[in-house]
C-alpha cells in the first residue's frame, strides 16, 4: 500500500510518542500510540515489533505473538521480530517454536549474550520435556500428594513457629503465621504440606464458578494482583481489616511471581481460604501456571526457601475460577 510522505512523517511522530510512554512504563498508552502509527502507516515492521514488546510487558502474549509475526512478515531480516515472537512463544509454553526463533536471533547476532542465554535456557526446557515424555507412562503418573506421608515429617524441638491446632487452620494460627513471615522466618514444611493438601481438597470440590451474594448494606473487598508483595498484602489487611465472615475478600489472581515473598503470600491466602472457605475467594490468574512460575520467579523462590524438600508440589495447585 502506497503511503504519502506526510503520512510517514505523522506515523514516525506517533511512534516517538509511543516510545516515550514505553520508557515511562506506561505500556497501555504506548500500545495505543503504536496502534495509531500502524493505522497511519501499516508497512513498517518496527511499529509492530514495538507494540509486540509493549504487549509482552502487559502479558498479552497472544497479541504480542501476532504483532511479532506481522513484523517478520513485513521484514524477514527484522531480528527484533524473531526475538519478540520467541518471548511470546516462551510465555505461552510453546518452547519448540520459541527455540526456533531464538536460534534465528543467535545466528543473526552471534555476540548477543542475552539472546544466547535465552536460547540455552529454552533448549534445556525442550530437552527436559522431551525426556519426561519419553519416560512417562500415563498409568503411573501420580500427584506428589499421593506419595506424601506427613507422619514421617519430624517437627524439630527447636521449631517455635506457628502450629496447626488439631491439624486445622485457626485465626490465632494465621496471626502467628503473618508475624513469623514478618520476622523473615519460615513455616515448618509439615504444616506447609498440610495446608497444601487441605486447600487442594477444598479447591477440587469447588464448581467452576461460585456465585457470591452480598447484601446491599454489607462490604465486599476485591483485590488485584499481589505478585509476591507480602508487605503490601499486610498493608491491605491493616487498612481494611483481616478477612472474616463479616469482612469477606476476593483476590483476583496473580498471587505469586515478580515479588520476593510469593511463598509467604500464597500460604497466607491459602490459610485464610481454609479458615473462611465461604467468605474468602481466590480466582485464578495467568500466573497460576507452571510455565509462568518458571519464568517469573516463583519456582526459583520455592527452591531457595525449601531447598532440600520436594516442595515443587506447590505447582500442582491449580486454582479454578471462583
Amino acid at each position: 500500500m502506497s503511503v504519502t510522505d506526510d503520512s510517514k512523517k505523522k506515523a514516525e511522530e506517533l511512534k516517538e510518542k509511543a516510545n516515550e510512554h514505553f520508557k515511562k512504563q506506561e505500556f497501555d498508552k504506548a500500545i495505543e500510540m503504536y496502534t495509531q502509527a500502524i493505522e497511519v502507516n501499516s508497512n513498517v515492521a518496527a511499529y509492530y515489533g514495538n507494540r509486540s514488546f509493549a504487549y509482552l510487558k502487559t502479558e498479552c502474549f497472544g497479541y504480542a505473538l501476532n504483532d511479532a509475526s506481522k513484523a517478520i512478515e513485513l521484514d524477514e531480516s527484522y531480528v527484533k521480530g524473531y526475538y519478540r515472537r520467541a518471548a511470546a512463544y516462551m510465555s505461552l509454553g510453546k518452547f519448540k517454536q520459541a527455540l526456533k526463533d531464538f536460534n534465528a536471533v543467535t545466528v543473526a547476532r552471534p555476540n548477543d549474550k542475552d539472546a544466547k542465554a535465552k536460547f540455552v535456557e529454552c533448549s534445556k526446557i525442550v530437552k527436559r520435556k522431551a525426556f519426561e515424555n519419553a519416560i512417562a507412562v500415563e498409568e503411573t503418573r501420580k500427584s506428589v500428594a499421593d506419595s506424601l506421608n506427613l507422619e514421617t515429617m519430624t517437627i524439630e524441638d527447636c521449631y517455635n513457629g506457628p502450629k496447626l491446632e488439631d491439624g486445622r487452620v485457626t485465626l490465632d494460627f494465621m496471626k502467628s503465621l503473618m508475624e513469623t513471615y514478618k520476622e523473615g522466618k519460615k513455616l515448618h514444611r509439615r504444616y506447609a504440606y498440610q495446608i497444601l493438601l487441605d486447600v487442594k481438597t477444598l479447591f477440587e470440590k469447588q464448581p467452576t464458578m461460585v456465585e457470591v451474594t452480598i447484601a446491599d448494606d454489607k462490604k465486599f473487598t476485591v483485590c488485584g494482583d499481589i505478585h509476591g508483595q507480602f508487605y503490601d498484602l499486610l498493608n491491605i489487611f491493616e487498612l481494611n481489616g483481616l478477612p472474616s465472615e463479616t469482612n469477606p475478600y476476593l483476590f483476583n489472581g496473580d498471587f505469586v511471581d515478580r515479588g520476593s515473598f510469593s511463598v509467604e503470600c500464597i500460604f497466607t491466602l491459602f490459610g485464610f481460604k481454609l479458615l473462611y472457605p465461604n467468605h474468602f475467594f481466590m480466582s485464578r490468574g495467568n500466573h497460576e501456571s507452571q510455565t509462568m512460575n518458571q519464568m517469573y520467579g516463583f519456582e526459583g523462590e520455592v527452591k531457595a526457601k525449601y531447598p532440600f524438600h520436594n516442595f515443587i508440589y506447590i505447582f500442582e495447585i491449580r486454582i479454578s475460577l471462583y
